[in-house]
């Protein structure tokens, strides 16, 4: 299970239109294995049996399966990545070929419809796309008590949603008096309530805090545009890094809310999940297309 010893640093970022975002730095807590994914997988990785092998599906830059390489690696777990699209080597798979993971490469609809088959792949664990499950759930639930500051300073908590995990940790663990945003990653909100419901549906019945999902930009999962990149850029000369495909479309939702006047008066907290290793192979499209972005500064 999580370390007890694990404690999230807040950061307080106040801008020069007033509003004030205090910030979870899950990024901080591990050089390699930081952010959400420490939290969802460490209670998946120490729970296997010796010499068994887990397996799982992502991206060539997914910040799951480099996670899943790493944690595996310092536990001494064999390690499968099946990865999306044809064979190639970004930093993300290089470090996880280096930390000892198999990469069998798959078209995309295989990949869509999760088919794969080699000898032996049966008696596989098989852990979801994201790393989604009760376990990941019950490790994400730590993660406000982990915190420096207590989650009642709060009264709104943002954080990004993929597969659904660690919105259904803040959700089961929040106090009832906090609402706990989601905000897709997705582009649309798609089919998230459900698959966040279902996982909240694996655990023990509790009343649950206010809850919803949102979305920031409307662009697809993995897109950028030159907004967004501005964003990014921005953000960075103001001392916060960000994921640019998860993290960075949760500070847009905030400022956007901030301007729609639904955050007067409350106090916002944003987890920062981690997720900076994808950002190697972004930045020089980053930069080319934060240049081209006409408009005010968006902070």
């Amino acid at each position: 299970m999580t370390s007890p010893n694990i404690c999230i640093p807040i950061d307080t970022l106040t801008l020069c239109n007033g509003l004030v975002i205090d910030i979870a730095r899950l990024d901080r807590i591990h050089p390699t294995l930081s952010g959400n994914k420490w939290f969802k997988l460490m209670p998946n990785v120490s729970s296997l049996a010796p010499g068994a092998t887990i397996a799982s599906f992502g991206g060539a830059h997914s910040n799951h399966i480099h996670a899943l390489a790493y944690a595996c690696s310092q536990l001494n777990v064999s390690s499968v990545g099946v990865i999306r699209g044809e064979p190639q080597l970004t930093p993300t798979l290089i470090d996880a070929k280096e930390w000892g993971m198999r990469l069998y490469f798959v078209d995309r609809q295989s990949y869509r419809d999760k088919r794969f088959s080699k000898e032996g792949s049966d008696e596989w664990c098989w852990l979801p796309e994201g790393g989604s499950n009760a376990l990941a759930v019950k490790g994400c639930a730590h993660i406000l008590s982990s915190m420096a500051k207590g989650v009642e300073s709060f009264d709104r908590i943002y954080t990004a949603v993929g597969s659904g995990a660690t919105l259904a940790g803040l959700i089961y663990s929040a106090p009832l008096d906090k609402t706990v945003i989601g905000i897709s990653a997705l582009g649309g909100v798609a089919d998230l309530k459900d698959r966040v419901a279902s996982l909240l549906a694996e655990l023990p019945e509790k009343k649950l805090p206010q809850w919803h999902i949102s979305h920031g930009s409307e662009l697809r999962y993995g897109k950028i545009n030159a907004a967004l990149a501005s964003l990014w850029t921005r953000a960075s000369q103001l001392g916060l890094d960000l994921d640019p495909i998860y993290t960075l479309r949760v500070l847009e939702r905030i400022l956007l809310d901030y301007r729609s006047g639904h955050l007067s008066g409350q106090r916002v907290l944003m987890l920062h999940t981690g997720g900076l290793q994808g950002i190697r192979a972004q930045q020089d499209r980053i930069s080319r297309l934060a240049s081209n972005f006409i408009g005010p500064q968006p902070l």
